[in-house]
């Protein structure tokens, strides 16, 4: 995959219309209207929260997710009951979309198997997900070249900026100098396709689990990507950022436990190789 990212300029486009077309089939062939006018306005207000770049309107989106099923109390309380099989799910499925992009499971063609559903899952794809972590790893740290440093911003402003959309096709056009239009059709296609996959869900699992299921899951995943990009690289002394393990908190221990080691960031840097970087889980 980043070899054909990085010796041909059409496969960006190519890899996005993919996944729009395969998604945009999904949908036709499950599609149901929203039951009125106020339901569909809610579901594309749903939409577009989740599909934004800011991890407080993804939080926000569960308000008119809730209000898009038929009985919000009842949905709201099976959220509150599912939660933490929900969050545990979020979690496991963003370390197994990061350990795919790294080519940790065997056989290895699980790897883009296992890499895109968790994605599918996550409102991401593989491609765009590989392609900025190997960036994070090359430039760890680099407060110009880092796809997303924390540098000295509190938590919400950085939770909220993360998810630039322009990092990768910057260094596309580095590698390939495609115009500014290919890059512009680029992002409408995968506007798209992100589009396209909570729509998806909300058709596959009906209003009430879309919203007490699936919407956890996807909230969890983004918490825990952005925990780890955020406490995992806190400032040093020398008013730089540095990967740190995470491990001496009660919640550290118990997202260590579910998501096989993942906080410890340290160490993950130190050999990305290891399907769980903990002391214990690279033992083992």
């Amino acid at each position: 995959m980043f070899r054909k990212f990085r010796d041909q300029p059409w496969y960006l486009f190519r890899y996005m219309l993919v996944w729009a077309l395969v998604l945009g089939a999904l949908v036709a062939l499950s599609w149901s209207p929203p039951p009125g006018t106020a339901a569909g306005w809610l579901l594309v207000l749903t939409i577009a929260m989740i599909i934004s770049t800011r991890f407080d309107a993804m939080l926000a989106a569960l308000i008119p997710a809730v209000a898009l099923s038929p009985e919000p109390g009842t949905t709201l309380l099976w959220l509150v009951l599912l939660l933490p099989a929900t969050w545990s799910l979020g979690v496991v499925l963003a370390v197994f979309i990061h350990n795919a992009s790294h080519g940790q499971f065997r056989p290895r063609w699980l790897n883009p198997v296992v890499g895109e559903l968790a994605g599918w899952c996550l409102r991401i794809n593989l491609l765009g997900w590989k392609m900025v972590h190997y960036y994070h790893h090359r430039y760890a740290d680099d407060p110009e070249r880092d796809p997303h440093p924390p540098g000295t911003m509190s938590f919400w402003p950085y939770a909220n900026a993360m998810q630039d959309a322009h990092y990768l096709h910057a260094r596309h056009q580095e590698l390939h100098g495609m115009p500014s239009w290919f890059y512009f059709l680029v992002g409408v296609v995968a506007f798209a396709g992100f589009a396209l996959m909570p729509l998806s869900w909300y058709l596959l699992l009906g209003p009430i689990w879309f919203a007490a299921v699936w919407m956890p899951v996807l909230l969890s995943g983004w918490w825990l990507f952005t925990v780890i990009n955020y406490y995992g690289h806190p400032v040093g002394a020398d008013g730089r950022n540095h990967a740190v393990d995470l491990c001496s908190r009660p919640w550290h221990r118990l997202v260590n436990r579910v998501g096989f080691g993942v906080l410890y960031h340290a160490a993950h840097h130190d050999n990305a190789r290891l399907f769980n970087p903990s002391p214990a889980g690279s033992a083992g």
